[in-house]
């Protein structure tokens, strides 16, 4: 503080200095200025010092560990996968004649998480998902230790993402990855608590043994993960990789590949199966059905390429197409004065595409079609996978206008208090029940009984699959409203529908 004064005091001096120094000789008056300067700058030093001890030293501060960042991941702080890497190739020299497994953990549908609580919220989510796994398998013997650090070990490698990965001795217990994969699939998942929100989120496994399925890390990561996606596309229960899923999986996504330039190819057909009123036998409707002339496979039925499509995300854009051939049709029977529904087949993963109902709407206004000419089908395992979005979606499609019907009535498993929910106008019975339904007593109790159930619930029923006329007179007979089969056609091409409805009026067939 002194040298400071002493500064300001010399500062403030230099007029009176300047003064006594008038008529000195000029020898006097350079030196004197010389040592004024001297003096100043010594201060200035003594000042900076002093400033530079009150600041903060940044050599205080500890930095960061190069090598423990290359070495984790950089949300979880788990081991990433070089030091998998490493871990994996000291084990590899050490246990050259043992068995081991490669189980492969994915998080499931994360990006929704991210979506709903933003990249921040999501990542302390994967944080504590990460804690948990690797806390559950603490006591497990069989898993090699990638990190020590303290009293906790550190049995997960995070690959990034939402993949987590474990390393399991075989040696002893020949299906521990297996049995270790189930319990984390049904123990870790319970729900997580981020500001007052409950998350959800489901754990997936796949396996690939070493070494027979592989001796190198990357190769049994990409053929757990192989072995994960099989299991999802085929709803299987063995999470393990077999060698015919390369070739199987080369195949699928070879199709799916195809699938992507059909639209645009012109190889998609779609054809139409009549819907008639059974009292009245007036065309009231028809259901589009897709088909694929594939240049290669020949004619492709629904069966053989929607699941697929549906599993691996290739769905949407082909149910987007569906729709605008089938709304275009609606306008032609519209202007040629026919009165005639279509009915079209949505998917699980159509229904939580939040644009859907916005561009439904914007393909109606462009066609000028009603949108209670437009009936959406879908099936009760649509809403499954998540009840509570499929729920609003369908309430924003009922309120759009469309009308919506429940598919294959009668082989779900909802109760009836969920369907009582559900903004839906009809319910179409499944043709297992009516195929056989004059040869069985048996399909004749239960498919009265499925009718007498939805008339109760106010559906209006359409029978599947009518073939002969016994069968739609004891349909009749049950208070069912419409039907559909090949009694009275089998599908064909939709742009010859207008056609066959005004030939069908006209000719008024009986059976």
């Amino acid at each position: 503080m002194r040298s400071v004064l002493s500064v300001v005091l010399l500062t403030s001096s230099a007029p009176a200095l300047a003064q006594s120094l008038a008529g000195q000789p000029l020898f006097y008056i350079v030196l004197l200025l010389a040592a004024l300067v001297l003096l100043l700058a010594g201060w200035v030093l003594v000042l900076k010092k002093r400033l530079a001890r009150q600041q903060p030293v940044e050599e205080e501060a500890k930095p960061q560990d190069l090598s423990f960042l290359s070495l984790h991941d950089d949300t979880s702080g788990l081991p990433n996968k070089l030091q998998l890497q490493q871990q994996f190739e000291l084990w590899c020299r050490s246990h050259s004649n043992q068995k081991a497994s490669l189980l492969l953990l994915k998080i499931q549908n994360f990006e929704r998480v991210n979506q709903a609580l933003g990249h921040q919220n999501a990542n302390l989510v994967l944080l504590q998902i990460a804690q948990r796994i690797n806390a559950a398998v603490q006591q497990d013997q069989e898993l090699l230790v990638l990190e020590q650090q303290g009293k906790q070990s550190s049995k997960v490698a995070h690959l990034g993402g939402v993949d987590f990965v474990l390393w399991v001795d075989a040696s002893t217990r020949q299906h521990a990855a297996e049995q270790i994969a189930r319990r984390l699939e049904h123990k870790v998942p319970e729900a997580l608590l981020i500001h007052g929100c409950a998350v959800e989120y489901q754990l997936k496994s796949g396996i690939a043994h070493y070494p027979q399925h592989g001796v190198l890390l990357s190769d049994l990561i990409d053929r757990a993960h192989l072995a994960m996606q099989n299991r999802q596309w085929t709803q299987t229960s063995s999470q393990v990789f077999h060698p015919d899923l390369i070739s199987y999986n080369n195949e699928k996504l070879g199709l799916m590949a195809e699938l992507r330039h059909a639209i645009s190819q012109q190889q998609l057909k779609l054809h139409i199966q009549p819907q008639i009123a059974l009292s009245s036998r007036q065309v009231v409707a028809g259901e589009v059905l897709v088909r694929w002339h594939h240049p290669r496979r020949g004619l492709l039925g629904p069966a053989e390429f929607l699941e697929l499509a549906e599993q691996m995300g290739v769905i949407y854009p082909l149910t987007q197409w569906v729709l605008e051939k089938a709304v275009m049709t609606l306008a032609e029977l519209a202007q040629q004065e026919i009165h005639c529904k279509i009915a079209v087949n949505i998917s699980s993963k159509d229904l939580l595409q939040d644009e859907l109902v916005d561009s439904l709407e914007l393909l109606l206004k462009k066609y000028k079609v009603k949108p209670s000419q437009l009936v959406l089908e879908l099936k009760e395992s649509a809403l499954v996978a998540e009840p509570d979005k499929a729920m609003r979606m369908l309430n924003h499609l009922a309120q759009l206008g469309v009308e919506l019907a429940l598919d294959d009535f009668g082989t779900g498993f909802s109760s009836l208090a969920y369907l009582r929910e559900l903004p839906i106008s009809q319910v179409k019975v499944d043709c297992s029940f009516i195929f056989d339904l004059h040869r069985s007593d048996t399909h004749t109790a239960i498919t009265g009984a499925i009718i007498d159930m939805a008339k109760n619930m106010n559906f209006m029923v359409v029978a599947e699959g009518i073939e002969q006329p016994e069968v739609e007179q004891k349909l009749i007979a049950m208070g069912c409203a419409r039907g559909q089969g090949f009694l009275y056609a089998k599908p064909f091409a939709l742009d010859a529908f207008p056609e066959w409805v005004k030939q069908w009026s006209y000719s008024k067939a009986t059976y």
